[in-house]
């Protein structure tokens, strides 16, 4: 009989520890989900695209301090002098088009950089200078 008494006090307790560390751990699941509604969305999505390989136009734009126009300028540009001289020597910009929507490789768009600022490059408008 006391054998019997010491599994139920030993049962009672183990429920009462769950239903315990369920309270804890829903209340603080309750606050990280409010933590996380908390957050700007903006931030959220900073923090997304910073991770991602790809970016935006008005992303690259602001990567490059450019604004969109002279990002395109810069692609009429590379693509005039490819219709007009034949094969384009230099890094072009990278980039691809889906749909209607520019989409730029962040690690080639910095080797573009180097590239173009090694090549001491002249965009004027839609027309690359000097070459």
């Amino acid at each position: 009989m006391k054998n019997q008494y010491t599994i139920l006090g030993a049962a009672l307790i183990l429920g009462l520890c769950l239903v315990a560390s369920s309270f804890v751990i829903g209340d603080r699941l309750r606050a990280g989900y409010e933590l996380q509604q908390q957050t700007p969305t903006g931030a959220q999505s900073e923090a997304q695209s910073e991770d991602h390989p790809l970016m935006t136009l008005a992303e690259t734009a602001q990567f490059l301090r450019l604004s969109e126009d002279q990002v395109k300028n810069i692609m009429k540009a590379e693509n005039a002098m490819l219709r007009n001289d034949g094969p384009f020597e230099g890094a072009k910009l990278p980039y691809l088009r889906i749909d209607n929507k520019f989409l730029f490789n962040k690690q080639q768009l910095t080797v573009w950089i180097l590239a173009a600022s090694q090549e001491h490059r002249v965009y004027l408008g839609e027309k690359l200078a000097g070459k």
